[in-house]
């Protein structure tokens, strides 16, 4: 499958203890990742748990391959690839870099924060400019002991951008959440992960429709299928639990400084009014399984 297929379908924002790397298979780089990249992987802890390196079977080709590598992109905690340079060109003498390395970076870069990755190389050939900007560190290979060092405290620092980053997201996302959503999110105060839920919808302006499809479109829930009678069924994605909780934890409290002034119904045509419906009062989300 082709990374932009698999990202428009299969993509989850689930992150697996393990760091995607991406480097040459040739047997001269064989030392390099056994003796300094695995070891350093593993020697960073997160939450408590060592990361585990993840490389792409070589034995595996075409479409299989591709989804491989998208999939441990997408949900790999970290991806950190060798760029050292491979080669000479034989007309200009120009140095360059493994072509399916630089393949995997793109891919990187497409689906992830510059903050989650980190280039590795062995030499001090002018770097390449579209990925100048990307965090990266030269390392000595033949240096063992100082090069797992290295590269461990560089993984380190890119899991505690990455957590700033998250965090950044979530109060951004917090903050620009409306009165519709919140009140969603309110109602949902005792789900569960894993719980879905659903209700009829009686028009595309009600207030669920209206906070449903913003949450969607901002990635705090999604489509988990659907109840009995086509009725859609969401849940909460991973950030938007995150979300989901933070909002019942408590939001900033503020004191008005004078009741607000109560606002009058309009009356429709035949002199009746409608009453401005109270959050409150608001209908209680139907399914819950």
């Amino acid at each position: 499958m082709y990374p932009h297929t698999y990202l428009e379908t299969l993509w989850r924002l689930v992150l697996r203890p393990q760091v995607f790397v991406a480097m040459s298979f040739a047997p001269q780089y064989a030392n390099r990742y056994s003796r300094v990249i695995e070891p350093a992987i593993r020697r960073v802890l997160v939450d408590g748990q060592a990361l585990e390196p993840h490389r792409v079977d070589i034995s595996k080709s075409g479409d299989l391959i591709l989804t491989d590598i998208s999939d441990g992109i997408a949900h790999s905690r970290l991806v950190l690839a060798d760029v050292s340079t491979a080669g000479r060109d034989a007309v200009t003498g120009a140095p360059f870099r493994n072509g399916n390395v630089m393949y995997e970076v793109g891919i990187a870069l497409a689906c992830r924060q510059p903050s989650e990755i980190l280039l590795v190389r062995d030499d001090h050939d002018p770097f390449l400019f579209d990925v100048s900007a990307i965090p990266h560190v030269t390392l000595d290979f033949t240096d063992t002991s100082t090069a797992i060092a290295a590269l461990s405290e560089h993984l380190l620092s890119r899991i505690r951008e990455q957590r700033l980053v998250g965090d950044a997201r979530i109060q951004m996302a917090i903050a620009s959440l409306s009165a519709e959503e919140t009140l969603l999110l309110r109602q949902s105060k005792d789900y569960a992960p894993s719980t879905v839920w659903g209700r009829e919808v009686t028009g595309i302006a009600s207030w669920y429709a209206l906070a449903t499809s913003r949450l969607l479109d901002k990635g705090i829930i999604r489509l988990a299928g659907e109840f009995e009678q086509e009725k859609p069924a969401f849940t909460f994605t991973p950030l938007g639990y995150v979300i989901h909780q933070a909002v019942n934890g408590g939001l900033r409290k503020f004191e008005a400084d004078a009741a607000p002034a109560e606002i009058e119904a309009t009356p429709d045509a035949d002199g009746s009014a409608e009453q401005a419906p109270q959050p409150d009062e608001a209908p209680a989300i139907d399914s819950v399984e």
